[in-house]
């Protein structure tokens, strides 16, 4: 009886013959599915975001994590921010619904390489953007030598993505929630993106996701620590 389902796969176009083959086999079986789906930038195109589309996809998240390459490097991510660009473009070229999320507290992130990042986030302009901390858990390399590149809060009840648990030898935590705080006000509040999310409004359902997008938003402004107390 389900009819909408979420592959929990941190890249389902890992392999791009699979990612094809399944959606290929979605839309010839007539599933009568809906789906949402993570890929990685380097990983994914048009005619995949399109094959996604046809056998019922309705959004996907591409992780970004940074808007500058150095903070891609650090750690790791093996995507350069033109293929981040590039795959963006494409999913909503193709009317995929797209969410993208980036990281503060990436080791040696400067406060300014986070400002660009928000500015990269509003050129991109997806419908949906996340600023979590980045959160080094126990097995990780940044957690096995966080001393060399900042320290770790032994918090476990701040041991989430809103919590900054990780504060790099570059900022403070106290600088982390506030520029947080600011990149979601930045992102959110900008008059093109409301806009765009007025016009969508169709049913009862998208009026409350709307009022509470506002109420969210209201808050933001108000409470300079409104974040940091709900992670």
């Amino acid at each position: 009886g389900y009819r909408e389902i979420k592959f929990l796969d941190d890249s389902l176009a890992a392999s791009y013959h699979r990612a094809m083959e399944l959606s290929e086999e979605i839309k010839n079986r007539k599933l009568g599915l809906v789906w949402f789906a993570s890929v990685c930038a380097n990983q994914a195109d048009r005619r995949l975001f399109r094959a996604f589309k046809e056998a019922g996809c309705w959004a996907v998240l591409i992780g970004a994590e940074s808007g500058v390459q150095k903070n891609l490097n650090a750690i790791r991510k093996g995507i350069t921010v033109q293929q981040i660009k590039d795959a963006v473009r494409a999913a909503k070229e193709e009317g995929l619904f797209v969410h993208v999320p980036f990281l503060i507290g990436i080791p040696g992130q400067t406060k300014e390489e986070f400002l660009k990042t928000v500015e990269f986030a509003c050129e991109l302009d997806p419908d949906v953007v996340n600023f979590h901390c980045l959160t080094p858990f126990p097995g990780t390399e940044i957690y096995d030598k966080a001393s060399e590149f900042g320290h770790i809060i032994e918090d476990t009840d701040r041991y989430t993505y809103q919590g900054a648990v990780f504060v790099p030898y570059t900022m403070t935590r106290d600088e982390m929630m506030e520029l947080r705080q600011y990149a979601f006000r930045r992102f959110y509040s900008r008059p093109s993106y409301l806009i765009k999310r007025l016009l969508r409004i169709r049913t009862t359902h998208d009026v409350s996701v709307a009022a509470k997008g506002v109420a969210s938003l209201f808050w933001l402004w108000i409470d300079r620590y409104s974040l940091s107390k709900a992670g």
